[in-house]
């Protein structure tokens, strides 16, 4: 049993600096402070008598449930049109009363298009030339970096005439905030006008849960601050820190984390929001075999909630939204305004790359027998620490692809991280499969993650994915033989496969007691599977590719791997039972709270919480578009 000794021998040297760290310096600070732009907040004092209507606070949470006499919140959200939208003047003060912070939402694409007054062919030429730039839709207040669920309503074109580019389900207005005062007019102003809510951060999911027609979008992209807490000390921890705002992305919390000697646990992609949808919905990373999930380094967070208040949340402080909060989804229960997360000490990072095809020497059945030998080694590498990142794909008539992109080493040294990879090399090698594998060593996270993970690619209309967290059982040598031709089929099928060899390791040192699914607690192997279309397909197509998908190739793996989960974040929008698959067993708890901190349904967003109490209107059976009217089923 090498790998797991390996693991232990390198955990506890983590810990072991980790503790020399966190006494280290004479003075210890206190819980962090908020920022200058969290103590910028609404009151009860500066709403004015006659503003109360539109920017009054929501009962609290205990208020809510005593008062059974409530009023019954409309059937449906106010749509554009209706006699209930709020009029240009109402528009015009609540912009007023942000400071002008209200964006009316212009699609991205709507310079290619001759029926918007942005049309230009050169700023189309840019539109079309940074489509796939995921940091193009980030900067944008509404833009989706799916498109399929916005109804694929205003796409880059060559052709200005050829189409009319519309909103679809791009929210109406966007808030560009920049303070909390901003955000607790915002909810509450949606609430008092009945108005359909959506969060944007970076807008990752492929869900497009922060897209809505008809609705009132808060973007925290502009919350970009990211305090270091070198000697944090508060609840019980003791040690480095960082506090960051809500905008703040992969890229920029590794960077800071270089800068200042120590690791932290982000995504892979680079623009993801670490507190937003990545925390909120368990955060997996390249570190997560080591240290455990994004949600679990979680300290405390600021959030404003549905009612308007704005509330510090921790394991002492609103105790059961501190557990729903880190892993139960985003756009159910606030608006997190910053949140503080632990650190850990600068560690190196060894990888490996490689890749190999079908050929004359690989025949078909050699390769599919290759991916299972990886595969039996899954719990090995995961339990001494490693991840795996890899793409199987067809590349031609029974012709396929295998790339390793890359295998990840945390706190491994180059000997150390050859020791544990080679006898998997060697049984490649056993089978008749060359490759040459590239094994660098890197002295820092941030150093491997630049030299490994290549900018992500979106804004494709032209797929749609679903996935699964396999449990390490899958791959053991009782239930592999069955895992493989599930997963086979689908690839033979037609099926692009994303997989993470990655596991949610314990960690004693996080509370890691929180609502990230169960399912993570269990998984070696959590697989992303892609249907794909022509760029010019119809709806019928997408939809008969989006039902082979959830019904053919997912259901062998539902069934293979059965009372397991998928990840919300990166799951199917039409995934049969979300409430076991993205929460397991802590489902009816979430809805508990959600029933408790949200009673008028301010939050809504697909597959989230409480989501099944909703329909958008006028749903393609398969393509669910969010640019219908948001009502409620009864």
């Amino acid at each position: 049993m090498v790998a797991p000794t390996l693991r232990s021998t390198l955990i506890a040297a983590l810990l072991a600096v980790f503790a020399d760290q966190a006494t280290a310096g004479a003075i210890a600070s206190k819980c962090p402070s908020r920022f200058d732009w969290e103590n910028s907040q609404l009151t009860d004092a500066t709403i004015s008598s006659s503003d109360a209507s539109l920017f009054g606070f929501g009962p609290d949470a205990a208020t809510s449930q005593l008062n059974s006499n409530r009023p019954a919140s409309p059937k449906c959200k106010t749509f554009p049109g209706d006699a209930s939208w709020p009029s240009q003047t109402v528009w015009n003060k609540f912009n007023a009363t942000l400071g002008g912070a209200l964006i009316k939402t212009v699609p991205l694409a709507a310079p290619c298009y001759s029926n918007w007054p942005q049309y230009d062919a050169a700023a189309c030429q840019n539109v079309r030339t940074r489509w796939n730039d995921p940091r193009f839709h980030v900067e944008d207040p509404t833009s989706a970096m799916f498109p399929l669920y916005q109804g694929r309503t205003c796409m880059p074109t060559d052709d200005p005439n050829s189409s009319n580019c519309t909103l679809g389900g791009y929210a109406s207005y966007s808030v560009a905030v920049t303070k909390v005062s901003q955000i607790q007019l915002a909810l509450n102003f949606a609430r008092n006008s009945n108005l359909r809510l959506v969060v944007r951060n970076t807008g990752h999911d492929f869900g497009d849960k922060s897209i809505g027609a008809g609705a009132l979008s808060i973007w925290t992209h502009k919350l970009k601050d990211i305090q270091y807490l070198a000697n944090y000390n508060c609840r019980g921890y003791k040690g480095p820190a960082f506090k960051l705002g809500s905008g703040v992305v992969t890229e920029e919390v590794y960077n800071a984390a270089e800068k200042n000697g120590v690791t932290v646990v982000g995504g892979e992609c680079r623009t993801v929001g670490i507190a937003g949808g990545y925390v909120a919905g368990g955060g997996h990373s390249p570190m997560a075999a080591l240290v455990g999930m994004g949600a679990d380094q979680v300290l405390s967070l600021d959030v404003v909630l549905p009612n308007g208040r704005y509330v510090s949340v921790s394991e002492d402080s609103y105790p059961d939204l501190y557990w729903a909060l880190r892993g139960g989804g985003g756009s159910t229960y606030g608006v997190v305004t910053s949140v503080t997360i632990r650190a850990y000490p600068k560690v190196p990072v060894t990888t490996l790359g490689y890749a190999y095809t079908t050929g004359p020497n690989v025949t078909t059945e050699t390769f599919f027998k290759s991916l299972g030998v990886y595969m039996s080694y899954f719990d090995t590498f995961t339990a001494a620490g490693a991840y795996g990142y890899f793409l199987v794909t067809a590349i031609g008539p029974d012709q396929y692809l295998f790339s390793m992109n890359p295998m990840w080493g945390s706190n491994m040294t180059k000997p150390q991280f050859t020791a544990l990879v080679t006898p998997f090399l060697n049984d490649l090698t056993n089978l008749g499969i060359t490759i040459t594998p590239n094994i660098t060593e890197y002295p820092t996270l941030y150093q491997a993650f630049n030299g490994t993970f290549p900018p992500e690619v979106v804004g494709g209309a032209d797929n749609h994915a679903a996935s699964r967290l396999f449990p390490k059982e899958n791959f053991l040598p009782a239930k592999l033989p069955q895992t493989l031709a599930a997963v086979r089929h689908a690839i033979e099928g037609g099926g692009i496969l994303i997989g993470y060899n990655i596991r949610a390791a314990p960690n004693p040192t996080v509370n890691q007691n929180n609502s990230v699914n169960p399912a993570w607690r269990k998984t070696t192997g959590f697989f992303i599977l892609a249907a794909t279309w022509p760029a010019n397909a119809t709806d019928a197509q997408i939809a008969q590719a989006s039902e082979t998908l959830t019904n053919d190739w997912m259901a062998r793996w539902r069934a293979v791997s059965p009372g397991a989960g998928s990840y919300m974040s990166e799951g199917d929008i039409n995934e049969p039972d979300f409430q076991q698959s993205f929460y397991g067993e802590y489902y009816p708890r979430l809805y508990a709270l959600k029933k408790k901190y949200d009673p008028t349904g301010l939050f809504y967003a697909p597959t989230a919480v409480g989501s099944e109490d909703w329909e958008v209107k006028g749903q393609v059976a398969w393509i669910p578009t969010q640019n219908g009217r948001l009502c409620r089923k009864t």
